[in-house]
């Protein structure tokens, strides 16, 4: 999914040619970018969705990968051919797999925001498995439901659909972290990657005016550690590659990531607690100095002298 205002800018567009070309720009922190810099060189590609063909034209010509592209869109397809192998035309869950791609097999497999679009994402992913190489993997990129900007959304009472973002009109499924794992690991995949695109609430297509809320609150949910994560991007290895290592080296990496992302979690929360604690003790500080205080200290001492003296009564 391309940023908030990319995509605004590409709606506009399409209003006008509906098909109008979007390039993409790999220095860009969105997670389009983020799944394509995932992808190997010179490899097999099988991409769902391809749409006009603009994320297989990447590949073909800075990855020198080969792409075979599915798009239910007959005219979109005919504008990926241009940069497609080969490009299958059709509604992705009706399709007879093994009839359309016969004893092909793929390094990688492609979903880039699709598989919220879809009414049984798990069919799917049961349906490729056969197709993937020994070494293959999926790459997919899917959006967060659970992000803070959409909880206070629900505080608000509101669930708005929108014609894109996390809440696009044409989403059938909503993911959260556990929900992405799950599905992938029901259907006989291990995610040996995750990443994420991170936005602020206020950043976000609801454009969230946190001044509304309690700090209380606002602290309570960003606790979580994927308040802020507005998207996922993840690698999804079948579970029997483990024989084969795939998995080995990049679990280790999922692990020391998942380790780093909760330290700097908690670095945060150490650095507000100095700083909460650097104001109260400036501020203890600014009273001990007080003339009032000083003027003080004889009362406060004869307090004490008689609370003693009543206690030893």
């Amino acid at each position: 999914m391309l940023l908030f205002e990319e995509l605004c800018i590409a709606c506009e567009a399409r209003a006008v040619c509906k098909y109008s070309k979007i390039k993409i720009d790999l220095n860009t922190d969105n997670a389009l970018a983020r799944l394509i810099k995932l992808v190997e060189k010179k490899k097999k590609i099988l991409e769902f969705g391809c749409a006009t063909g603009y994320v297989s034209k990447l590949l073909r010509e800075e990855f020198d990968c080969s792409v075979t592209g599915v798009e239910i869109d007959s005219e979109a397809a005919r504008e990926a051919e241009k940069y497609c192998e080969r490009v299958i035309v059709g509604n992705m869950e009706e399709m007879n797999y093994a009839k359309v791609l016969g004893n092909e097999k793929y390094d990688i497999v492609i979903f880039g925001d699709v598989l919220e679009h879809l009414k049984d994402p798990a069919k799917i992913l049961m349906a490729i498995r056969p197709f993937l190489s020994d070494f293959g993997y999926i790459l997919a990129s899917i959006p967060n439901i659970a992000h803070i900007s959409v909880v206070l959304e629900l505080l608000d009472g509101k669930f708005d659909y929108r014609t894109l973002g996390l809440l696009d009109e044409k989403h059938l499924r909503f993911f959260t972290k556990g929900s992405i794992a799950s599905l992938f690991r029901s259907t006989g995949y291990e995610i040996a990657l995750w990443d994420r695109v991170m936005k602020r609430p206020e950043d976000t297509e609801f454009q969230t005016i946190l001044e509304k809320y309690p700090q209380s609150l606002l602290s309570f949910l960003k606790r979580h550690g994927e308040a802020q994560t507005y998207q996922f991007i993840v690698k999804a290895v079948p579970v029997e590659n483990r024989v084969n290592g795939t998995l080995g080296s990049e679990t280790e990496k999922t692990i020391i990531e998942e380790f780093q992302n909760r330290i700097n979690e908690l670095e945060i929360i150490i650095r507000k607690l100095k700083m909460d604690f650097a104001v109260k003790e400036a501020a203890l500080n600014s009273v001990f100095s007080s003339w009032s205080w000083r003027i003080t200290t004889p009362f406060r001492g004869l307090y004490r002298l008689v609370i003693k003296v009543c206690g030893r009564r």
